[in-house]
């Protein structure tokens, strides 16, 4: 008998088993997020948002936020992070999903994302990178995204562009970059999150 793992015909067997599992999920998964673009399509829900790739920079870099709003002191979207911003927006359009508002972090990448995104957005301190916030108010400024989420009651969307440790202090979900938590408002405070859509979903291998 030989070192293989899976000798024979029966180990190419299981193997294809394996690789066919792939299949059915990856199908589950393309329907699981066109359910989430019809959601966003009837309105009402909030998207929370990670901003979309950015360049490389040092972490001091990363983690600064330019008092002038400078982007050349701050970290800026690759190029690819510009393209997968104008993907999204393109995205939207094509399925007619409507902002009532657009909501940024100050921070340049968000900024970049949402501009080229949606176009016309304002910022908002509460959405800033938990670290650049001032000591002691991250409670607190967490809590109010919670409250602007919950008692969202618009006919279109509420798109909040922000960061990787914001987005899982709200709502639980570690998300790479271009990646879009739906949520419904559920009154005051109170959401659920409804999933994710992956970068993947409007900005292909390809683009």
């Amino acid at each position: 008998m030989s070192g293989r793992p899976f000798p024979g015909r029966l180990g190419s067997l299981l193997v294809a088993g394996l690789i066919g599992l792939g299949g059915p999920a990856v199908a589950q998964a393309a329907a699981d997020e066109e359910t989430l673009w019809e959601a966003l399509g009837k309105g009402g829900k909030v998207v929370m948002m990670r901003h979309t790739e950015s360049a490389e920079a040092d972490p001091e870099v990363s983690m600064h936020l330019s008092p002038e709003r400078d982007c050349g002191e701050e970290q800026e979207l690759s190029e690819a992070g510009k393209a997968q911003a104008e993907a999204l927006r393109g995205a939207l359009e094509d399925r007619g999903i409507r902002a009532d508002e657009v909501l940024s972090s100050e921070l340049c990448r968000a900024r970049q994302t949402a501009e080229r995104a949606f176009g016309e957005f304002e910022t908002w301190d509460a959405l800033n990178l938990l670290q650049t916030m001032p000591e002691g108010e991250q409670d607190w400024l967490m809590e109010d995204v919670r409250d602007r989420i919950g008692g969202f009651d618009g006919e279109g969307n509420l798109f909040l562009i922000s960061h990787r440790g914001n987005i899982n202090t709200v709502v639980f979900e570690n998300v790479e970059p271009g990646s879009l938590v739906v949520v419904r408002p559920e009154g005051f405070g109170s959401h659920e999150v409804l999933g994710e859509i992956p970068l993947e979903a409007y900005y292909g291998a390809g683009d």
